[in-house]
């Protein structure tokens, strides 16, 4: 299959484990997990999901597409394939359904269990690179999955910056943070790993995102462009002076920029 000029090679079909009648089982592992922390669910925590395997040979790392009803819905990047897909999506481990687990896994589960419910087919696609990071994040903005939340992960920069990674998660999920507090902590990791002072309302609306803010995008493109904007237009109100407008939904942080 050719993915905007990406060869994929087709994997398989992925079929859910069924009961003796042809009924996908459902499971609620996070149920087994002993929640010592009272830890809460995260946003796709609760199920239900399923379970699954793909061939367990192909261990190479690249770019795979999950397609459903001849809709590619989801595309993403692993390390090793096989592994990503048997240990990662297709069980779901108990810890995971909460915060501070892989949500992810649990987002693409439960997608799996419900397409799968309503008979639609589900094929597996892979193409092997090494510039995974570059052609996920091109084909993710270029097909845009309706299964995909994020445009692209930037991987190969944060690995660099995991400090900065959990404090920003820190801050995310700090229930008393308001929209300003996390989208001040956001606006800083992106400029810090483009080395420029300069974002987009999408790259921030899509970190916050992936890191399971509680805001809506709609508020916070809000703050972007009125509330925390000094050159807001004049119809706005501007209440804070975070950010510039610099041009067509590109900012900058304002107290670095003078």
């Amino acid at each position: 299959m050719d993915i905007h000029g990406y060869d994929f090679d087709f994997i398989c079909e992925i079929k859910p484990e069924c009961d003796l009648i042809g009924r996908v089982k459902e499971f609620t592992p996070q149920n087994e997990y002993i929640n010592l922390q009272n830890l809460l669910l995260n946003k796709y925590g609760e199920g239900p999901f399923c379970s699954f395997t793909i061939p367990s040979e192909f261990r190479n790392k690249g770019v795979y597409a999950i397609k459903v009803s001849n809709e590619v819905v989801y595309i993403g990047e692993c390390e090793n394939f096989s592994q990503r897909f048997n240990a990662g999506y297709g069980q779901i481990s108990p810890r995971n359904c909460f915060v501070g687990g892989q949500s992810t896994n649990c987002r693409i589960n439960n997608n799996i269990l419900m397409a799968s419910k309503s008979n639609q087919e589900i094929m597996l696609y892979f193409h092997e690179t090494d510039n995974r990071f570059e052609v996920e994040m091109k084909l993710i903005n270029d097909v845009i999955p309706k299964w995909n939340i994020s445009r692209g992960k930037m991987k190969k920069q944060r690995k660099h910056n995991q400090k900065f990674i959990n404090e920003t998660r820190s801050n995310i999920s700090n229930t008393n943070s308001t929209c300003r507090d996390e989208l001040l902590t956001a606006v800083e990791f992106i400029v810090k790993i483009k080395g420029k002072n300069e974002f987009s309302v999408k790259e921030v609306v899509d970190y916050m995102m992936e890191l399971e803010t509680n805001y809506k995008e709609s508020t916070i493109r809000t703050h972007i462009t009125s509330k925390c904007c000094v050159n807001a237009p004049s119809n706005h109100t501007t209440v804070y002076n975070d950010f510039r407008r610099i041009s067509k939904g590109i900012y900058e942080l304002y107290n670095l920029s003078k």
